[in-house]
């Protein structure tokens, strides 16, 4: 068994192999992989960045952040004292 990979195209409810003789044979295992048409994006109504002002309000997200950055430093700085060892 080997993987294998072909073009085809999807109409009318069934799937249309560029070389047909590389088509699946009945009782195949297949996965179908496609690009999907691009939808129409919603409109947003305002500006997005003004939508999520003040939403971590209240949640110490500077202070982890920070804590977060200490502890990247301590642990560069431990690697650093074992490379130099």
């Amino acid at each position: 068994m080997k993987l294998q990979a072909v073009r085809a195209i999807y109409r009318d409810g069934t799937l249309v192999f560029a070389d047909p003789e590389l088509a699946p044979k009945n009782g195949a295992q297949v996965i179908v992989t496609f690009l999907e048409e691009l939808r129409a994006e919603a409109t947003l109504e305002g500006d997005p960045i003004q939508a999520l002002r003040g939403r971590g309000k209240g949640e110490k997200l500077v202070e982890k952040l920070l804590r977060s950055r200490q502890e990247d430093r301590e642990r560069d700085e431990q690697a650093f004292e074992r490379l130099r060892a």
